[in-house]
């Protein structure tokens, strides 16, 4: 609704004071202080202002709205105001009394006038008599009263009564009232009769209480009293069925009933205005209510739902609202204020709209329309506004005219050739008849006029409209029934298409002025609904069904799920095969699918919902342009062409296949990237005849078959060829067949009755289409007999596939096309075949073999052997499997029937292991022993040849050599109890374990007292269970055999008590070294720390005070992966093998303890990287003296003399080593240095004989200051390859960056940052050229001793992680 709008405004149009007024259906009367009534029309003008002879004390308009009867506070007389004539007259009361109150009858033109002393006068305007008087109604001023449909006249008065009189003014009743009576109303009150009519009076008693006076009951009218906080009841308005509205001064509502059961309760209350209400309205029309008060608001409330507050009107200028009604027809609202000025709203508009894409032409006004210029996917456009000559009661818009009239006259207007054009009127005319409706073109209007339509040109000087100017229907077609009436019609460009009410659907050519299609419906058509061009039109008839019209084909199709109360359908402009069909609250989406597998057919897509009020006007792209109220539009999009978020994207990708929406349906299937997705749009595309569509589909599944097979279906040309080879697609195979059939192309339904096995029906269209084609069905259809088990027939058809009287001819002709045809050959090789197998089965036997013989086909030899063997004919079966070459099923019948002659000439070829060891057993039976043990190993019994082996030929070593090779248990039995016989238990005893009989060899061994021995094999063959082991470990623990007990115990995880048991074992010195071993296994294994730590304690000998081995405790740490701990341990031991003079054995310790450490990325103790270098320098020596480089060797004894007290075993030798290479070296200094040390007292007498002169004379004969003098090898220094500081070669811990770095490990020298290699073996870093040296002498790698050879050497580009590794 629009309330906003303001249609006119008068401006005190009586002066400064209140103003009164009251509707009729096409004036308003108003009235004021200055003694006048004006009547206005519904365009705003003043039609006629009566000037009274005093002021207005009431007025009032008839039923039928012709006569205004009005009265004045100083006259007795009425002035009535004809409406038709617009004459004033002035009728005489016959009373002298001033006039109070004026009321209309509301069935004949009868007026009822009250007076101030309660006397009344009814006049009959018809009759024209003078008014009856009736003195002495009641006692004082009449103040109210109402008519009621039965012509009961009541009346209330200031003596506090009212009375009922009958129309001649005869009193029928009075009845007292406990106060004045106002605003009195005749209603019908819901009651338990149902007596229908106006059966009750309401009104308001002294502004406090409402009385029900219900005339069935007049002895119990209700009185109703409210709360006090409402204030005074100034108003009430009867609505609905039996219910009230209620105004009151402190601006409440109140809704009641006045049903029995509820009477007087309050439905709905609310406070509407602040101060005062003034007014309260109901329009029946609308079904909506209004209240004013003083706060200049008018609040609109709907019937429907009275809870809610529909709409607010300010009253411009802040001016209180006086009062409030409605026109008859509810478009326009009327409004006064304390002020005096009249405001006249419109409420609501007619729904009168014009559409001829893209304009939208709407009534925005009484008399005005709104032309707009529809654009998709752009804001609205400013609409053009055109006043025209009246209220229109129809309107039409073309592609350059627009139309408006009222009733017969219509006014046409150019819109121009642009859609920017200012329109301008063109002519007027009138039709023989009130229009209905109407269409346009751009050269013609057609208007409905019923029971005729015409059609005329717009313009009569158009050139394209010459001598074709009118045309009246259905009298311009002859062949029509002259009472047909025509009921619809729509206009395209070409067409004018119209219906009847007795069915006939008309399509008449513009261009050839003549009917071309005519269709008959079965029943009366009611709307009609066409696209942009005419090519498709929907009807609905009389029973309200939708078709749609193909006028090409003169096809009517049934539209489902069509809403009942269709209003209206719509086609899409830019989708023609979208239209929608609606009705006041759902939007139905169909679509039109006119080629498919299914046929032509429409199917609905889904429903959107409207808003009330909302009409559909034009479609674009699933957008829907609506009617609004306020003659405006709204866009809205069809819920079918919104992708829903919350919906799932398969979903969605449904509802764009069903609109047949492609485009859109591949990117959903682009995001989904699913094969379910891809294979459901190929499938939709199929069934739509689109193979093009469905290519892209088939291409992102990468079916390139059904790509192929899509890509022939392009270039079919006839329509049920097609439809057939999609149907096909589609496993729709009837429906296939029955269109291929209908096509051009038969052979293909031949083929698909084929493919389906339809036999009968393919021999029958081979028959009547391709006879060429009828022995290789009936060969295919026998062979389906004969796999369904129907022999006798498959016999026959195989007979006429054959042909064989074709094959025994000697036609030349047919002997030329047998050779040229190697198809036609594998086609009788077929037939034979199967003639022989089905002749086998139906008991032919000798003809199914001649032809297997006759074809030499193996695998028909098998199928007729085997069908021989099943029916008993064993040898015949035997003969054919032979021949076969199957000798397995052959030998297998041979042995059978016991003919051992034809079984052994086979034999060798026979592959089966049953055969031949059925073939064995009879050679033993026989006595033929090395027969027997050939065919059982060929046959995999092994077992057999150890009993022939034992029982009949005595040799346990061939027996022996079979149990080791199969590792059979039952063997193993056997052995063992012919080694038992002889007395051999120990071998007995190894073939039981070997073959994993435990148990049994376990109480083999305690029987012969052969346990330990037991045990061994247990542990050599590795193949016993935890529960065996324990059985040994309970056995030595009872025989107090700890060391086995504690052995056996590990070996059975349980890990606490072998523990104790080892370490009570130790004790023993024969026994220590092993139980200490399995101990520290025993306790690496359990990973239990209570374990691991109750054995550290025993070897640091914190349990018996005597410690062990440390290399036990090194050995403990290495198992159990604590590679820091064993690190420690370690040095403890190499630091005593160093002392002990076991160099080698302790530089050997700590390189594996360093890889260790290194492969675990655990850090390297400063204590044991020195030791390490220090101990491979001195093996380093050696080398080197060999090599005869006695430099090097000179300054690797320096480093190790340096540190002479860590090598106590061998002081002297090393020193004496020292000074002889230092002296060969040229190293004076460090000569006479570590010389002059051996020549201390301690070390003399130590020095071997063959040395101490020449060390004695190095020290005599030093030259002068030598103790002042420095070696060349003081000076020597290589750059540090972190920081490129200066460091003496054999320093290992740079001075400026503090980094240690590795040595080479074949000079004892720190690593430089160039020319490096490590060895493959143990990746330790080296002197390439040095390396080589030794490597091209030794073969060894002096660091690890594994065999290198000099190009192996890995070349070394980072050498940082290696410097970290050190570090």
């Amino acid at each position: 609704m629009s309330f906003e709008k303001i249609l006119y405004k008068y401006e005190e149009p009586h002066g400064i004071g209140d103003v009164y007024f009251i509707w009729q259906k096409a004036l308003l009367a108003t009235t004021g202080t200055d003694g006048s009534v004006a009547l206005y029309n519904r365009q705003g003008q003043l039609v006629q202002r009566i000037i009274l002879s005093g002021l207005c004390s009431g007025f009032a308009w008839d039923q039928e709205g012709d006569l205004l009867g009005i009265i004045t506070s100083g006259s007795p007389n009425i002035t009535l105001w004809d409406y038709n004539s617009q004459e004033k007259i002035s009728v005489e009361t016959g009373l002298r009394d001033p006039l109070t109150c004026i009321l209309w009858s509301k069935q004949q033109q009868l007026l009822a006038v009250g007076t101030g002393r309660g006397n009344l006068a009814i006049y009959n305007h018809r009759s024209g008599k003078r008014p009856t008087p009736v003195l002495g109604k009641h006692s004082k001023r009449i103040t109210c009263g109402a008519w009621s449909a039965q012509n009961l006249l009541a009346l209330g008065s200031e003596d506090k009564s009212f009375s009922l009189s009958n129309e001649d003014g005869d009193t029928v009743r009075v009845v007292q009232l406990r106060d004045a009576p106002t605003d009195m109303y005749f209603a019908e009150m819901a009651n338990d009769e149902r007596i229908a009519g106006d059966n009750a009076i309401s009104m308001i008693i002294g502004k406090r209480t409402l009385f029900l006076y219900y005339l069935p009951e007049p002895e119990n009218p209700t009185e109703l009293g409210f709360q006090s906080r409402y204030g005074s009841l100034m108003q009430h308005k009867w609505f609905g069925d039996g219910y009230i509205l209620l105004g009151f001064s402190n601006g409440h509502v109140v809704a009641i009933s006045t049903h029995p059961k509820d009477v007087g309760q309050e439905l709905w209350q609310v406070k509407n205005h602040k101060d005062t209400l003034t007014g309260l309205a109901y329009c029946p029309t609308l079904d909506i209510v209004a209240s004013c008060g003083d706060d200049s608001s008018i609040k609109i409330h709907s019937i429907t739902n009275l809870q809610e507050t529909e709409r607010i009107i300010t009253v411009p200028d802040h001016a209180g609202v006086q009062m409030i009604d409605w026109s008859p027809d509810g478009q326009l609202l009327a409004v006064t204020t304390n002020h005096g000025t009249v405001y006249i709203y419109v409420t609501k508009l007619p729904h009168l709209f014009a559409v001829s894409a893209p304009r939208i032409v709407l009534l925005s006004s009484l008399a005005e329309v709104s032309i707009y210029v529809y654009a998709p996917d752009k804001t609205k456009s400013l609409p053009f506004r055109l006043p025209l000559e009246g209220e229109p009661t129809f309107m039409a818009v073309g592609p350059y005219n627009f139309a408006t009239g009222i009733e017969k006259h219509v006014w046409f207007y150019d819109l121009g050739k642009s859609l920017g054009e200012e329109p301008r009127p063109l002519s007027e005319r009138d039709f023989p008849r009130s229009v209905e409706s109407m269409k346009l073109n751009a050269d013609y209007c057609a208007a409905l006029c019923p029971p005729q339509l015409i059609l005329q040109a717009i313009a009569a000087d158009n050139p394209n409209c010459k001598d074709k100017l009118q045309a009246v229907f259905p009298t311009a077609l002859p062949n029509m029934p002259s009472d047909a009436v025509i009921t619809c019609f729509a206009l395209s460009q070409d067409l004018l298409i119209f219906a009847t009410d007795i069915g006939h659907l008309v399509f008449y050519s513009l261009e050839k002025w003549d009917s071309c299609t005519i269709y008959r419906h079965s029943m009366g058509i009611r709307q009609l609904f066409m696209d942009i061009e005419g090519t498709k039109v929907i009807f609905i008839d009389d029973h309200y069904q939708g078709h749609v019209f193909l006028p090409v084909v003169e096809e009517a199709l049934l539209i489902p799920d069509i809403p009942k109360q269709c209003l209206g359908c719509l086609w899409d402009l830019t989708q023609p095969n979208i239209f929608i069909s609606y009705d006041a609250r759902i939007v139905n989406t169909h679509v039109f699918v006119r080629h498919s597998v299914q046929g032509t057919h429409t199917l609905m897509v889904g429903e959107s919902k409207l808003n009330p009020g909302q009409f559909p006007l034009l479609l674009c792209g699933g957008e829907m342009a609506l009617h609004i109220d306020g003659g405006q539009y709204a866009t809205q999009s069809l819920s079918t062409h919104v992708v829903n978020p919350s919906n799932s994207q398969a979903a969605n990708l449904q509802v764009l296949l069903k609109l047949r929406n492609y485009d859109e349906a591949y990117k959903v299937c682009k995001q989904m990237n699913q094969s379910s997705a891809w294979r459901e749009f190929g499938e939709q595309a199929i069934a739509d005849l689109e193979p093009d569509i469905a290519i892209r589909a088939y291409r992102q599944l990468g079916d390139a078959a059904l790509v192929n097979a899509l890509a022939e279906l392009r270039y079919v040309e006839d329509l049920d060829m097609l439809i057939g080879c999609c149907c096909t697609i589609l496993a729709e195979y009837d429906q296939a067949k029955e269109h291929m059939l209908k096509g051009v192309y038969t052979r293909a339904a031949l083929d698909l009755c084929r493919d389906l096995l339809q036999w009968d029906q393919a021999l029958l269209l081979a028959h009547k289409n391709d006879p060429q084609e009828v022995p290789y069905i009936a060969r295919e259809y026998a062979q389906q007999l004969e796999f369904n088990g129907n022999y006798t027939d498959a016999l026959y058809h195989y007979e006429k596939g054959y042909k064989e009287d074709l094959i025994n001819s000697k036609d030349t002709e047919t002997d030329a096309l047998m050779d040229r045809s190697p198809e036609y050959e594998e086609h009788v090789r077929l037939c034979k075949m199967g003639i022989a197998r089905t002749s086998i089965r139906a008991g032919d036997f000798r003809r199914g073999i001649q032809y297997a013989v006759e074809l030499e086909d193996q695998q028909l030899l098998f199928d007729c052997a085997e069908l021989l063997a099943t029916v008993g004919h064993l040898t015949e079966a035997a003969g054919l499997y032979e021949r076969g070459g199957f000798y397995d099923e052959a030998c297998g019948h041979y042995i059978a029937l016991k003919m051992w002659n034809k079984a052994n000439n086979i034999l060798p070829k026979v592959k089966s292991t049953k055969l031949h060891a059925a073939y064995a057993k009879a050679k033993e039976n026989d006595g033929h022993y090395e027969e027997a043990i050939r065919s059982y190993r060929i046959a995999g019994d092994l077992d057999a040849c150890v009993r022939i082996y034992l029982d009949h030929l005595c040799d346990p070593h061939a027996a022996s050599e079979i149990v080791l090779e199969s590792r059979s248990m039952d063997s193993a039995k056997l052995l063992a109890k012919f080694y038992q016989k002889i007395g051999d238990v120990e071998q007995a005893l190894q073939f039981l374990v070997i073959c994993g009989c435990v148990e049994e060899a376990f109480a083999l061994a305690q029987r012969h007292n052969k346990l330990r021995r037991h045990g061994e094999l247990l542990e050599r063959y590795e193949n016993a269970k935890s529960s065996d082991y324990l059985a040994l470990a309970h056995y030595f623990e009872g025989e107090k055999y700890t060391l086995l007990a504690g052995k056996y115990y590990f070996l059975a995880r349980e890990f606490t008590k072998a523990l104790r048991f080892l370490l009570k074992a130790s004790a023993f010195n024969n026994e220590e070294q092993v139980s200490l071993s399995l101990a520290i296994d025993c306790v690496a294994t359990s990973n239990n720390e209570q374990l691991a730590s109750q054995l550290i304690e025993f070897l640091l000998g914190e349990v018996d005070g005597v410690p062990k081995d440390p290399r036990y405790l090194f050995r403990l740490y290495m198992a159990r992966k604590h590679y820091k701990d064993a690190a420690k341990t370690a040095v403890i031991i190499a630091n005593q093998e160093q002392i002990a003079g076991n160099y080698k054995s302790a530089r050997d310790l700590l390189y594996s303890m360093y890889q260790e450490l290194r492969r675990n990325n655990l850090s390297v103790t400063a204590e044991m990287r020195h030791q390490f270098i220090l101990l491979h320098r001195y093996t380093l020596v050696r080398i080197h003296v060999k090599l005869g480089n006695h430099l090097l060797a000179a300054k690797l004894l320096v480093q190790v003399a340096a540190c002479i007290s860590q090598f106590p075993e061998h002081i002297i030798p090393i020193l004496t080593s020292t000074v002889i290479e230092c002296h060969r070296a040229g190293l004076k200094k460090s000569a006479f240095t570590y010389a002059s040390t051996l020549m201390r007292p301690d070390y003399r007498n130590q020095l071997d004989p063959r040395y101490a002169k020449k060390i004695e004379s190095i020290v005599r004969k030093a030259p002068k200051g030598i103790k002042q003098l420095r070696d060349e090898i003081d000076d020597e220094t290589m750059e540090c390859p972190i920081c490129d500081s200066n460091l003496p070669n054999m320093e290992v811990t740079c001075y400026s960056c503090k980094t240690t770095l590795p040595i080479c490990i074949a000079t004892g020298q720190h690593i430089i940052k160039q020319l490096m290699t490590s060895c493959p073996q143990c990746d330790f870093l080296c002197f390439r050229a040095e390396m080589e040296n030794i490597l091209s002498e030794n073969g060894e790698c002096p660091m690890c001793g594994e065999n290198v050879a000099p190009e192996q050497l890995l070349d070394v580009e980072d050498i940082r992680p290696y410097i970290l590794a050190a570090s």
